[in-house]
């Protein structure tokens, strides 16, 4: 294999690489968006998911 073949190879392989981290990148950023939600909206969301999974039971034990 030649020099030139190489170089172009190892240039290959870094663009590579570079596009896997911008990927990462982008995925660590939505994670974190997800993550990060206002606490008091997540608090309500969750009780209204919980009354709506206990009213549906077709037992009268709760779910939560």
């Amino acid at each position: 294999m030649s020099e030139t073949t190489q170089s172009n190879l190892c240039i290959d392989e870094i663009a590579d690489i570079s596009d896997h981290h911008k990927t990462i990148d982008k995925i660590i950023g939505s994670l974190k968006t997800l993550l990060d939600g206002d606490e008091q909206e997540q608090r309500e969301t969750f009780a209204f998911l919980q009354q709506s999974l206990d009213e549906d039971r077709p037992s009268t034990r709760n779910l939560f």
